[in-house]
């Protein structure tokens, strides 16, 4: 009997090390560059910050005479970057006299990758706003446009900070941060804000199963326990950034009505910014919000992946807050409804 035990605890032990063995090998293979990283482009400048990084940024200036606000565009993710094609659609916002400001969060896009993971937080990116609004630009108004995960951002700078914003654009709005909860239950939104029998959703591509298998990718893994356990990068951030390149030549494609419309990646993803963003207390703000009188637009499109209650919080919570529709348009709108898209916009900011 006692043979039989030690030939068992034999065979798992050499499976274990065969295991472990494999898991170093596909640790150490470096990541495949599906996505050529992200490069400078013409017209992208770089804003040196307090904490010795720098940002990366581009900066339209506008055509006209006319001496409007500036309008700062966050992007989504987190982890995202500027994508050259709402750099482009938003430039025609230079003729109604607003110089505008699309930049990459730090940790991703052309910014700086920051050496600890506890160098990026919901906070700091909320911190980074405001020392751009007063110290790099320099100016007392703005005009936020927040996309997706940018709308969190948005959002929480405009409660600390209702003195300093004009107006807001939500464009596809990310659910508002924290989650709403009553004692230990979070809320049901979509209980809370139905969607109106007038609009005709489409659920778009459902990308969660992509992003469920990359995240128990060895290295995800690996550098994910590195960076909560020991606030060390245990993985290079150009392999991890490649990995999120990578998956994002697939979610994408829940970002659209049409499948055919999904643009090129253009390689500016952070993982660590999207994992360290994610881990950390996110303060209530919804209180403070009620409080804010600035004039809100959100604008939400037919196929959009995030639920419509989840946009139509912000229209509950914000004053002076408005919903828009747009038909045939995913997530990213202006990828196939630009026109509308920015129609929306310049109304609602000539108004």
């Amino acid at each position: 009997m006692m043979k039989v035990i030690l030939k068992i605890f034999k065979w798992l032990g050499i499976l274990l090390g065969v295991l472990l063995l494999v898991f170093v090998i596909l640790l150490l293979i470096p990541e495949k560059e599906t996505v050529k990283a992200i490069e400078p482009r013409e017209n992208t400048s770089y804003w040196e910050m307090n904490e010795g990084f720098s940002i990366a940024f581009t900066h339209l200036k506008s055509d006209s005479e006319t001496d409007n606000s500036p309008v700062i565009f966050l992007h989504g993710g987190p982890g995202g970057y500027v994508h050259t094609s709402i750099i482009e659609t938003l430039s025609e916002l230079t003729h109604l006299g607003h110089d505008i400001y699309l930049y990459d969060q730090r940790g991703s896009g052309l910014s700086d990758r920051l050496p600890k993971f506890s160098d990026v937080s919901f906070e700091k990116h909320v911190n980074d706003l405001k020392e751009i609004i007063s110290e790099r630009i320099k100016t007392n108004k703005v005009i936020l446009i927040g996309q997706s995960f940018g709308s969190a951002i948005v959002s929480h700078f405009s409660a600390k900070h209702p003195e300093l914003v004009e107006k807001i654009i939500f464009s596809s709005p990310g659910k508002l941060l924290p989650k709403r909860i009553n004692g230990n239950v979070y809320l049901d939104l979509d209980s809370l804000y139905p969607k109106p029998d007038s609009l005709e959703f489409i659920a778009p591509y459902r990308f969660v199963e992509d992003v469920d298998r990359t995240a128990f990718k060895p290295k995800a893994i690996v550098a994910t326990t590195g960076a909560l356990l020991f606030d060390k990068r245990l993985i290079s951030d150009k392999q991890m950034d490649r990995i999120l390149n990578t998956l994002a030549t697939k979610f994408t494609k829940g970002m659209v009505c049409d499948q055919k419309n999904v643009l090129p990646e253009e390689g500016g993803g952070g993982l660590y910014a999207f994992l360290a963003t994610n881990n950390g207390v996110v303060p209530k703000v919804r209180d403070d919000l009620k409080k804010v009188d600035s004039p809100v637009l959100v604008i939400q499109g037919q196929c959009d992946y995030i639920p419509f209650s989840a946009a139509y919080e912000y229209v509950h919570v914000y004053p002076n807050a408005k919903y828009q529709f747009i038909e045939n348009a995913g997530h990213e709108i202006w990828w196939e409804q630009k026109e509308d898209y920015l129609n929306r916009i310049k109304e609602f900011l000539l108004e």
